[in-house]
């Protein structure tokens, strides 16, 4: 039951990711909806729920991208996991965890797509992503704080069930 929550979920920020995200652009720069939910979901739930949003999100980005595929799951699958050790480590109430979480997997995010990048042959497009790692990382703390405590309250609901 928590595999099929999880890829629900996951299915629906991913939705979310290719319909209503490219909307609110901002100067070119999108937020990767699917690396907030899947950060939020380690910090609330752990490495083991971390790691699954991180395969489910990042697969179904893949079938929807044109780039290389297994980039998203390689990143997100990594960034899941690493996050979700933290999850008995760090204090729950802090409004500082989601925030500074998210920020160093927009960082991690981007080192994993310049090894691809460069496994690719396409040095010349690290710098265009390195000129949006931090609007990126703005963004995506924006969305760290609501996503965070809208993750909390499901997991914590669908524990209930």
């Amino acid at each position: 039951m928590k595999t099929l929550f999880l890829f629900v979920m996951m299915a629906i920020a991913v939705s979310l990711q290719s319909t209503v995200i490219p909307v609110l652009a901002i100067g070119g720069v999108r937020p990767d909806l699917v690396l907030v939910v899947t950060v939020s979901a380690a910090l609330s739930a752990g490495r083991e729920t971390g790691l699954l949003c991180g395969v489910f999100g990042g697969l179904l980005q893949d079938l929807l991208s044109v780039g290389p595929f297994g980039y998203n799951v390689l990143s997100k699958m990594l960034l899941g996991f690493l996050v979700g050790l933290y999850e008995r480590k760090v204090n729950q109430g802090s409004l500082l965890l989601p925030l500074v979480a998210v920020a160093a997997a927009t960082v991690g995010a981007a080192m994993v797509a310049m090894l691809f990048l460069l496994a690719y042959g396409q040095e010349r497009q690290i710098a265009a992503l390195l000129l949006q790692v931090l609007p990126a990382a703005a963004y995506h703390i924006l969305l760290a704080v609501p996503v965070h405590f809208l993750m909390i309250w499901l997991i914590r609901r669908q524990a209930k069930k």
